[in-house]
């Protein structure tokens, strides 16, 4: 996949994030943020599995294989993503979780390609964007 693509891909995840955590916390408005996180996983799963049959993948879903049990704890994490956004949002607006979200998500990434992956690609200019999202967040918080 050429980097033009998977930059487009990472700023529809990016819309995407802002309109689900939207969403989400609008429907908790209604139910509670558990609820609201179940109403969303139920949704979402209905959606990719009409979206499987459509395209064609069925047959490669009942073929998938063992998984390490280690590998489901991302459906876990998304989860969580949605509640812990739902239950945010009240407090401190969608602008402002978001916010945190992101410089949480640049911390991890962090060390998950430095220590797990154990890439060495991470340089100066990295850790001077992070500083700049630190003071980005500092004056968006206050």
């Amino acid at each position: 996949m050429s980097n033009v693509v998977a930059i487009f891909f990472a700023v529809l995840a990016g819309l995407s994030t802002t309109l689900e955590a939207f969403l989400n916390g609008e429907l908790e408005k209604n139910t509670t943020a558990l609820i609201a996180t179940f109403i969303s996983l139920v949704v979402g799963a209905l959606f990719f599995l009409i979206s499987i049959l459509i395209a064609g993948d069925f047959k490669d879903l009942i073929r998938v294989g063992p998984i390490k049990p280690t590998l489901l704890l991302g459906g876990v994490f998304g989860g969580l993503i949605i509640y812990f956004t739902v239950k945010a949002i009240p407090s401190l607006g969608v602008s402002n979780t978001l916010t945190l979200i992101v410089i949480s998500q640049v911390i991890l990434g962090f060390i998950i390609d430095s220590v797990i992956l154990g890439k060495n690609t991470i340089h100066l200019y990295n850790y001077i964007g992070a500083a700049l999202i630190f003071i980005g967040v500092f004056f968006m918080l206050n």
